[in-house]
Order: structure tokens, then C-alpha cells, then sequence
């Protein structure tokens, strides 16, 4: 325990250099043994903007997580790798921009260009790959470069037929619904939702991840998955509900929402209702259903294409990597799918450079083949 606490003292020095650094503008002094990093810190102003973008990262918070969670013995190899991921953060500053890459590849590389698209209620399949605006069954239906499409009516219509919006893995995609609700869906996620909504209820169905900035108004919205409904009137919330996932979640920003939740196992339903900060978690097979105060602005960070895992494993990390740039992950040793993590990087650099931030956080290494990344010791 020793070596770890000397290896996290020497992460902390290294961070009051580059943070004594921004005060005097010596740049040039910093971290004098690492040539990556003095040529990254020597941009001013590249290093003020990767310190404001991460700025949210509370080290000192991860540091002492770390410090509490491996006290008790624990096997030796994954306690040296748990701490190699927080000095190796710490060590950087502030996140992954320090680190210089030596091979002379795209660093968005791994970033797919496959488009989400349109199941309309005819089974017509509408690419959304370019500008478009098409008036169908009542509505007009209109595609921007932005990456969002949206459903608007100008007076009220019987038909409300379900239509679907596709987002495969690779990409994201938002969508504005005919209320003015705007959804933003993550990464292998389906939305099924009507043209136009009924009187009594504004119901659409997901599967993976959204979050929901709803419209107020008097009809409730409510957000079916297979496993947990969300139900409110008007409020901002993010839901996952991937069907591989073993948890599901609801997190509230802003208002109030009823979440009830259906076991697997059995007809027995649980109900809770959130505010702000608060999140649900249910684990559809063991019926157990849990409410805990999380920090939304990292649950919600890959709206704003972060990556920002808090004392996670690697196996959920892999997961979430794997699903955004549509890869298959395996792992050689089930074991290393444990080792915690602290990290926080851009999505559009390429899943290269974040494998290789990955492997200096961990020491786990991985191979690519195709879409296929393996990962090894």
C-alpha cells in the first residue's frame, strides 16, 4: 500500500507543476522528464482549453475513492493497476490531451460515418445521411445537417401510427417529436413513438439510451422499456435501457418522475419517484430495485461526446467503446474486466487514442482485427 500512496504523491506533484504552470506561464519547466508532455504543455493555449474542458473532473475526489476502496487487501496486480489508472489521469493533468501519439494514424479513425434512419408506419426506410424535408400522412418531416430530424404538424390529427427512429452503433442521433419533446439518442439505441400523440397519453418506447428534454403540458409522457416506465408531465431525464445491459437506469436533471419497474422473474412491480440528482437503477433479474444521489453532469457527459467513468470497471468501459464506434470486445481473461478506471476523454479522437490512454491508465493491452478488438494482458 506504501509503493501506491508514493506513486499517487508523485502524480499529485506533477499536477501542482502544471497547475503552478498555468499561474506563471513557465512552461517550459514542466515535467521536464516527459518530452510528450512538455511539447503538449508547451501550447498555452491548447492547455487552457483541455484544463476548462475538464475542469469538472474532481481528482482530489477520485484520489480519495481510490485510496478508501483499496486499503483492504485486495490481489496485488489489480490494486498496481487500479492505481496506474489514477496516477496515470492525475499525471496527465487533466485528461487525455497530454498524451502525444507516435503513429501516424487518423485520430478519428475509428469513428463510423453509419447514419441513423426512419422506419415510417408503411415500413418506408428514410436515410437520414443528408439535408431532407418531406411531408408525409399530414406532417412534414424535416432532416438537418445537425445530426437531429423532427415531426411537425400544424393542427391536430387522428393518426397516430408508431414509427421508429434506428440509431446504430457508431454514431448518435436526435430527434424532436411532434409535441416539441427533443430526444437524444445514444449509440445502438431504437425510439418507437406516433406521428402525432392521443389525448390521454404521450407514450413512446426505447431501447438503449436516451436522454429527454419532454415538453410540459397536462398529458403525461411516459418512456416504456422492457424492464422500467418513466412517467412525467414535463422535465429533463436520461434513461438506459439496453436489453444486454444488466441494470437499466433512469436519471432526473430537472422536475419530478415516476419510475415503476418490471421484474423478470416475476408479475411484482416497484415504484419510486425521483428528484433532481436522484438515480434509479434496477436489475430486471434479481427484481432489486436501487435510488441513489449520482453526479448527472458524468452520467449525462456523452451527450456532450465525453467519455467520464468514475471509478468503473473496464468490462462496462469496453462496453460503452464498443457500442459507439460499433466494435466487438472481447476479453482474454475475465479478471481484467474488473480493474477500475478513472478517466475522461473526447469521443472524436478514435477509439485508437483512447485504447492507448486505456492501456497507459491500465497496462492492458488490445488487438485489432476489423471490427474485432481483443484485450489482453
Amino acid at each position: 500500500m506504501e509503493e501506491v500512496e508514493n506513486k499517487i504523491n508523485e502524480a499529485r506533484r506533477i499536477a501542482r507543476q502544471i497547475e503552478q504552470a498555468l499561474s506563471d506561464g513557465d512552461w517550459e519547466q514542466v515535467a521536464p522528464d516527459s518530452p510528450q508532455l512538455r511539447e503538449e504543455v508547451g501550447i498555452p493555449a491548447r492547455l487552457h482549453e483541455n484544463i476548462k474542458r475538464h475542469d469538472s473532473f474532481d481528482t482530489e475526489k477520485a484520489l480519495n475513492k481510490f485510496i478508501a476502496a483499496t486499503r483492504p487487501a485486495r490481489r496485488l496486480s489489480v490494486v498496481y493497476k487500479y492505481a496506474a489508472a489514477v496516477a496515470c489521469l492525475v499525471m496527465l493533468g487533466v485528461g487525455y490531451y497530454f498524451y502525444q501519439t507516435t503513429e501516424g494514424t487518423d485520430p478519428r479513425s475509428g469513428l463510423l460515418a453509419q447514419s441513423a434512419y426512419l422506419v415510417l408506419d408503411d415500413g418506408k426506410q428514410v436515410e437520414l445521411n443528408r439535408q431532407m424535408q418531406m411531408d408525409y400522412n399530414g406532417l412534414r418531416i424535416i432532416n438537418t445537417n445537425e445530426g437531429k430530424v423532427s415531426f411537425q404538424h400544424e393542427k391536430e390529427s387522428a393518426h397516430v401510427s408508431p414509427n421508429k427512429l434506428v440509431v446504430p452503433e457508431g454514431t448518435e442521433y436526435s430527434l424532436q417529436l411532434s409535441d416539441g419533446t427533443n430526444v437524444h439518442l445514444n449509440a445502438g439505441s431504437t425510439l418507437v413513438f406516433p406521428s402525432v400523440f392521443g389525448k390521454d397519453a404521450r407514450v413512446v418506447e426505447l431501447s438503449g439510451e436516451g436522454y429527454f428534454d419532454v415538453t410540459h403540458s397536462g398529458v403525461p409522457f411516459i418512456v416504456k422499456s422492457k424492464s422500467m416506465d418513466v412517467r412525467v408531465l414535463g422535465t429533463t431525464f436520461n434513461m438506459t435501457a439496453y436489453p444486454e445491459d444488466p441494470v437499466v437506469t433512469t436519471t432526473l436533471l430537472t422536475g419530478k418522475v415516476a419510475v415503476t419497474c418490471h421484474s423478470q422473474t416475476d408479475t411484482t412491480t416497484r415504484t419510486t419517484v425521483l428528484t433532481p440528482g436522484l438515480q434509479a437503477r434496477f436489475q430486471p433479474r434479481e427484481g432489486v430495485l436501487q435510488v441513489d444521489s449520482v453526479d448527472v453532469e458524468e452520467q449525462t457527459a456523452w451527450r456532450r461526446g465525453e467519455f467520464t467513468f468514475e471509478d468503473v470497471d473496464l468490462g462496462s468501459i469496453m462496453t460503452i467503446i464498443g457500442r459507439s464506434f460499433a466494435l466487438n470486445v472481447t476479453f482474454d481473461d475475465p479478471e481484467l474486466q474488473d480493474i477500475k478506471c478513472f478517466i475522461s476523454i473526447q469521443r472524436d479522437k478514435g477509439y485508437e487514442d483512447i485504447l492507448k490512454i486505456i492501456h497507459m491508465a491500465t497496462g492492458v493491452k488490445f488487438k485489432k482485427d476489423g471490427n474485432e478488438i481483443r484485450v489482453y494482458k
